[in-house]
Formats: structure tokens, sequence, C-alpha cells
């Protein structure tokens, strides 16, 4: 009964949890008779959001890099994890500020960086360089023609969808978690659908072509969606400015005299009349800023965020009941999804927000380009470029766990039929025969699955995971 009327609480352009569109990939059986269940079960976004929150994939963003691999852990700074969780917990204040759903927003933000590579973003970019052929640097080392002809590309959002609905630890029987489709597709765009400097697009199958995705639009399908880029937005750009600042960076000097700078005759002075919090940031005694800042920046984005979509949903309702009742994509119930258009991502509302665009420049000029930031980076692309060597060089230095999964699911015929000769009862290429043949080592290593596959194992991996595979491979130290 409560859950019925948290639904009629709900704004209407909100998901609801009984919706057509709100459907599995998979019909799941039912666990218990009817009359066992409890008086007020959990909603399947909830139900989401518990089995992201208990798979592995969720756990290991503990050991991940957020800002810079230091080499050590630092409990003071924010791991992948801690990232996430500051993430939803900002993600639900918007969805109840706004009226949408929380449990949905909250099971987008808990999984929308799952797919996240060790070292960062420059993992990230590393792994798109090597699958969609523009970085052939890994190539050209293991002796190997680079493979322009492919393409499929790499990015953690559509990593995160992968791992989520095919990698994991199913349920039943099926691949994955077999989540709801308004989270996958809520977790897919969070993030951009394409890097900007690529030509390349990002290709993923059953993901880049699944039409419950609406990828032609490049904002999530619903409100929810939509709120969890803001919030992602806005835990990056603030909480990497108090991480630099948490880690002494070589730039931190500045990044305090730009903020305070700011404060008292720049930019951020212009805000004073409508927040006047800012100006009490500045010690008098000191003249220094205090501690607190950051979440002075962060309370000021969320309540200008709440006004403006508020504001921008209000107008869109009129728009939105007329594309509803004109378009006849709507009158498919197996792909209905409330809403056709941007109303309050990224793009809509933060473009022109005075403080997050502050932020922002000083997150992109003195925070990516610190020199601890860039020379961990690039300690991290060589070691995930050794990874990528040492598995092409000879795939047999994968663990079984991954060639078996690259077995069961390769499509060459040549390598299916030499699989079905086994007599074990666990089909894997590492007991081929003429496997370490040299024509036989280019048929797998070119096999778009066996990358896609390798860059699964690699990007699955903790920061002291992947350099201890790469001591375990080389025999030596990073330093």
């Amino acid at each position: 009964m409560k859950n019925n009327q948290t639904q009629k609480r709900l704004h209407p352009l909100a998901a609801k949890d009984g919706d057509p569109y709100n459907r599995r990939i998979h019909v799941e059986p039912k666990k218990e008779p009817e009359s066992l269940r409890m008086q007020e079960p959990r909603n399947s976004f909830h139900r989401d959001r518990d089995r992201i929150l208990y798979s592995r994939s969720f756990r290991r963003m503990m050991h991940k890099t957020q800002v810079s691999f230091t080499g050590e852990m630092n409990e003071h700074l924010r791991t992948r994890l801690t990232h996430t969780l500051e993430v939803a917990q900002i993600a639900r204040s918007l969805a109840r500020a706004v009226g949408v759903h929380e449990d949905l927003t909250e099971a987008i933000a808990l999984g929308h960086d799952v797919g996240h590579t060790p070292f960062g973003h420059i993992g990230e970019r590393t792994l798109s360089g090597f699958l969609s052929g523009e970085d052939a640097h890994i190539w050209v080392k293991s002796k190997l023609d680079p493979i322009g002809q492919i393409n499929i590309g790499f990015k953690h959002n559509y990593q995160s969808v992968r791992l989520l609905s095919e990698r994991e630890k199913g349920y039943f029987s099926f691949s994955g978690l077999n989540l709801t489709i308004p989270v996958l597709e809520g977790i897919l765009k969070h993030s951009k659908l394409k890097y900007r400097e690529s030509k390349y697009n990002v290709e993923y199958e059953g993901i880049s072509d699944n039409e419950d995705f609406y990828m032609q639009n490049s904002f999530a399908s619903t409100i929810e969606g939509q709120l969890v880029s803001l919030a992602d937005e806005i835990a990056q750009v603030s909480h990497d400015v108090e991480d630099a600042i948490e880690a002494n960076f070589a730039s931190k000097d500045i990044i305090l005299q730009q903020i305070e700078d700011q404060i008292k005759n720049g930019k951020l002075s212009k805000l004073l009349s409508d927040y006047p919090q800012i100006e009490n940031l500045i010690d008098k005694n000191s003249h220094k800023l205090k501690p607190q800042y950051c979440k002075e920046f962060v309370s000021i984005l969320i309540g200008n965020i709440v006004l403006h979509s508020i504001e921008r949903i209000q107008q869109k309702m009129e728009d939105y009941y007329k594309i509803r009742n004109q378009n006849t994509i709507y009158q498919d119930k197996t792909t209905f999804y409330p809403i056709d258009m941007d109303i309050c991502s990224e793009n809509a509302i933060l473009k022109s927000n005075p403080i997050y665009l502050f932020l922002k420049d000083i997150q992109e000029r003195y925070i990516v380009n610190d020199y601890s930031v860039i020379s961990e980076n690039e300690k991290g692309r060589f070691v995930i470029r050794q990874l990528l060597k040492a598995y092409l060089s000879n795939p047999l230095q994968l663990p079984d766990s991954v060639l078996l999964y690259y077995s069961v699911n390769c499509k060459i015929e040549s390598i299916g039929k030499l699989l079905l000769k086994q007599k074990s009862l666990e089909m894997n290429i590492r007991y081929i025969s003429d496997i370490n043949d040299e024509k036989m080592r280019k048929l797998v290593v070119y096999d778009p699955l066996f990358l896609r596959t390798i860059c699964d194992y690699i990007s699955s991996m903790t920061d002291l995971f992947a350099i201890s595979e790469y001591q375990r491979l080389y025999g030596m130290k990073i330093s």
C-alpha cells in the first residue's frame, strides 16, 4: 500500500514501477509463492539498486583511481567507490527535490562507473586507443599489424552496461544481473556516447544497436537518468578540486589563489547577492579559504540545479503531452519511454552555471595537467600497454576464466571445430594442440571478441592488481 502511495506523489514525468517500458531483458521466475511475499515488496528499481550494490564490480571500485593514483592508499582521497557513493547521494537529493523516482536514480548512480578501468581516465583512453586502432604502438610492439579495420572502441559507460548485463555473475540462469531497461539506459547515458576528439564511434555488440536504449538521443530517456549525469558532474568538479588540495598537488597554491581571487573580485563575487555564503568562505583573520568551501559549492550547485530543473520540467510538460499524443513511437507499449527531450541533463543546465564553469576550468587546467597527475597517468598507460602486449604476444598468459569465456563464445568456425574435439569437460583454447602456431595465434588475436574479452579483463582490474599482474608477467617493479 505504501509503495502505491509513494508512486502517486511522483511527478507525472517520473518513471513508474509499473510502466510498460520498465521491464527486464529476461523474464524471471518467482522465487517464492505469492502468499509468502512481503506485504510491501521492493519495487523493480529497488531490486536493481540492491543487485548492483552486492556485485563484485561495485566492490572493486574501492581500489580504483578517481583523480590520480599515488601508488599507495591515501585514506583521505576519493576512490572510484567513494565518488560513486557521493554521486548517489547528490542524485537522490535532486530526485527528491524534483519529485521523481529516488530508487531508479540511486540504482543508475551506483552502477554508473563500475566499468571504469584501473588508473582512472587514462586507462579508459588507453583501451579506447587500442580497440579503435588509433594507438598502433601496442600492435607494433607485439609484432602484429594494427587493426584499423575493426574500430570497436572502449568507453566506461558502455563497459558498465556490458559488465552488469553480461559479465557479472547472473541471477537464475541468465548472464549478468538482468537489470531493468531504464537503469541500464541511464547508466549508458550518464556520460557522452563517444569521445569528442575521436573520429570513431564506440561499437559494443548488443548495446550500440539496442533499440531499447534510444541511441538516437545522447541524453537519458528518464528524468532520473538525466539527474544522475548532473550529479556526476557536480561531484567531479567539486571533489576533484578538494582532492587536489588534500593531496598537496604542485598546483595547490594556484588553485587556492584562483578560488580566493574569484570570491573577492572575480566572477564568484558577482553572485554574492544570491549566495552570500560565498563571501563567508574567506576567513577574515587568515584571509584564507575555510575548510567547508567545497561543501558550500556543492550545496549552491544542488540548489541552483533543483530550481532550474523544476522550471524546465514544468515548461516541457505541455510539449511532452503533445509528443506523447502525436508521435507513433509512444503507441508501441514495448518501447514506451516517458520523455523524448533533453530537459535537465548536464548540457541543458550546467553549461550556463558560473560556479560550475569556474570549477570546471580549474579541473581542466590545474588538476588534469598537474605534474603528479601527468606522471602517474603515464605510469598507468605504460602498465596497461604492457599487459595488452603480453596477452597479444601469447594469449595463454591469460587466466583460464578469461580463456574459457572466449572459448565458449568464440564464433570462428575453425576454432570451434577444434574445441569440439577436446575430451575435456571445459572447452578452452589453451588445450588446442596447435594453439602456439603463429597462424592460429593471429586468428585468435585479430578476433574482435578476443580483443573485447581481454579489455574486459584489464578494465576489471584494480590499480594494484594491474601493477602486480605487470610484475608477474615481466618480473619488474614500477617505481
